[in-house]
């Protein structure tokens, strides 16, 4: 049972982060480092096989174009004061939309789901433009809404009823149109930003991205 908990294939209630710490306490190694090699790696399995091997396994994981990363999510604090004393914060609208997660390398341009699956055929608008943008290299964070003629946001459940489509693509581009706004670059022509503070890569993205694509 636990070797398939491990491998993802028993559905039950146990999160991957009690799976990373698990593995971390098994290994002796420290869990920011095994989390880290889960995000970067994409999945808890490749993690723990390279733990298994010991610190210097987790080194092998980087941040790589056309390999999707788990998507860094928002953690909770006790209060607006004490999140604000751990960290420097900016504010943003919150859209309530698809995150996806967009590879660039040349012309090649690959979309991603929050779970990391493939979507570039669904979305041929944040396909075409993110190939525009002025960067040989690029990985970019945000979301893909729907949005109404007026700028308002149509619900979520309608923003998805382009996910997962294979045919009829472009007719349902045609009356159901996405837009795509980013909030973060983690990559940019071979620059790791992954660890550079906030400001950088906003700055990065101001530089890159049209404002009406940005947060």
């Amino acid at each position: 049972m636990l070797g398939r908990l491990l491998l993802g294939e028993l559905r039950q209630g146990a999160l991957e982060g009690l799976l990373l710490d698990a593995i971390a306490l098994a290994t002796r190694l420290p869990a920011a480092r095994v989390r880290r090699a889960a995000m970067l790696a994409g999945s808890v399995v490749l993690a723990g096989g390279g733990a298994g091997r010991s610190e210097r396994g987790l080194d092998a994981f980087e941040l790589v174009v056309m390999r999707p990363v788990l998507p860094m999510l928002a953690q909770p604090s006790d209060g607006v004061e004490a999140a604000l004393a751990e960290i420097e914060a900016s504010l943003e609208r919150k859209l309530d939309g698809a995150r996806i997660q967009v590879h660039k390398r040349g012309d090649e341009v690959r979309v991603f789901t929050r779970s990391l699956q493939e979507v570039t055929a669904a979305v041929p608008e944040t396909v075409e433009l993110v190939r525009a943008l002025p960067a040989r290299e690029l990985i970019l964070d945000g979301e893909a809404i729907a949005l109404r003629a007026d700028g308002v946001p149509l619900p979520f459940q309608v923003t998805m009823r382009r996910f997962g489509r294979r045919l009829d693509v472009e007719r349902m581009r045609a009356e159901l149109p996405l837009s795509s706004i980013f909030f973060d670059c983690l990559l940019v022509d071979g620059r790791a930003l992954l660890d550079a503070p906030a400001r950088e890569r906003f700055a990065a993205l101001d530089a890159l991205v049209p404002a009406e694509s940005r947060v």
